[in-house]
């Protein structure tokens, strides 16, 4: 009995040692097959795996090669607060963005580019899809680059007084790069995006704070409706406390005391004040109440007249919106607007105005007038060795399925 338990304990490693020998040799089988599968579909895999990346390579060594220029504008210098510039913070340029890519926009480049023959060109920004699709043609950069406040407060700034002035953080450059081929045709493809970007584009901000102008005036007007009627009621008031202490009949003792004496209590102790003076009182404010409501009018009808004056810029970039209607044009007719009107203050308005957007003129070019034009790199190497990696892959694939198709038709058979 114990001889027959000491023969099974003796015999449970041997089969364990026997079943871990018998599964590495089967490891080792297997190698072997995958190996004499990738051997004898060695023709296969090379043809696979080699022929698309030289045929890649060869598209793209022969390829047409892209060329870029980059034009570098000084916006700290533009200004900002006047009715033709843009703040340069974040929320300003991706509104700048949105405009330059919006499709009304794109479509005026391209019928730009139709009228100076570059025809292809047109039809590569018509058929970019989005802003995605125009940033590889048409790229902006700013610098310093605006900060990821969402990463900035948990890696780096914890400060609410430095997350603040990041947030307000405002460019000092910016970067319009435009990518196009052949290299003798980027020359006249930049310039008609220079213009649609420096004299175009501009319009379009003009017309937004003038809009905005126009919203605060009326609010203006607005506010000085809303007081009039308080302003006439209590100058009204006032005049009939006047003539009704006029006609208050004075003794010829108190006369000769000097006047009427009328009470009014101040901070709980009774005060005097003679007749006389309280009619001056009450005149003086008459006077105070008909010097606001003349200043009050005045002021609104100088606010009407902007407006009118508004109407009539907004209605002159609203029907040339649909053209290549510039900032020198909307500079020319301002200049022919200031002779039409007689007043003053709408003339110093206008003057105002023209100075703005001769600035912005002045202001809106790049800091170098030709700069120099790169070829862009083709990534030959690279593209071929990802294509080379992909086609390898599908090969070994292949060759097995191959070689699994064939075993079951050897079975079948």
């Amino acid at each position: 009995m114990e001889g027959s338990q000491n023969d099974a304990l003796n015999n449970q490693p041997i089969s364990k040692n026997v079943h871990e020998e018998t599964s590495i040799y089967e490891e080792e089988i297997n190698l072997i097959e995958y190996f004499l599968v990738l051997w004898k579909r060695r023709y296969l895999i090379l043809l696979v795996s080699v022929l698309p990346p030289l045929f890649a390579g060869f598209i793209l060594f022969f390829r047409s090669t892209d060329y870029k220029v980059t034009y570098t504008y000084d916006v700290n210098n533009q200004g900002g607060h006047d009715m033709a510039s843009w703040n340069p913070d974040e929320k300003n340029y991706n509104m700048l963005l949105d405009q330059f890519y919006s499709e009304e926009n794109i479509d005026r480049i391209a019928n730009k580019l139709r009228e100076n023959g570059l025809d292809k060109y047109a039809q590569l920004i018509n058929r970019a899809k989005g802003k995605k699709g125009l940033e590889k043609l048409i790229a902006f950069e700013v610098l310093p680059r605006y900060a990821d406040l969402s990463k900035l407060q948990i890696t780096q700034v914890t400060n609410p007084v430095q997350l603040e002035e990041i947030r307000h953080l405002k460019a000092l450059l910016l970067n319009m790069t435009i990518r196009a081929r052949p290299v003798n045709s980027i020359s006249k493809i930049s310039s008609v995006i220079r213009e649609n970007f420096e004299s175009v584009v501009p319009t379009y901000l003009i017309e937004k704070k003038l809009n905005a102008v126009m919203r605060e005036h009326k609010a203006d007007m607005a506010s000085i409706d809303e007081k009039r009627f308080n302003l006439e009621l209590t100058l009204q008031t006032n005049k009939s406390a006047r003539e009704k202490l006029r006609r208050v009949k004075v003794e010829a003792s108190e006369k000769s005391e000097g006047g009427v004496m009328l009470q009014f209590d101040v901070g709980g102790q009774n005060e005097y004040l003679p007749l006389g003076y309280q009619i001056q009182a009450r005149e003086s404010k008459i006077i105070e109440l008909e010097e606001s409501i003349e200043t009050n009018k005045a002021r609104y009808d100088y606010l009407k007249n902007l407006l009118e004056l508004g109407g009539k810029l907004s209605a002159e970039l609203k029907n040339n919106a649909s053209s290549f209607y510039t900032i020198r044009q909307f500079h020319a007719f301002l200049s022919g607007l200031v002779d039409r009107y007689e007043s003053k203050e709408l003339k110093d308005y206008l003057s105002s105005l023209i100075k703005q957007i001769e600035n912005r003129i002045s202001a809106g070019v790049p800091i170098t007038e030709r700069p120099k034009i790169y070829a862009v790199s083709k990534g030959t190497v690279k593209k071929s060795a990802i294509v080379f990696a992909i086609s390898l892959m599908i090969s070994v694939f292949a060759a097995f399925l191959c070689e699994g198709v064939r075993k079951s038709q050897v079975r079948a058979s």
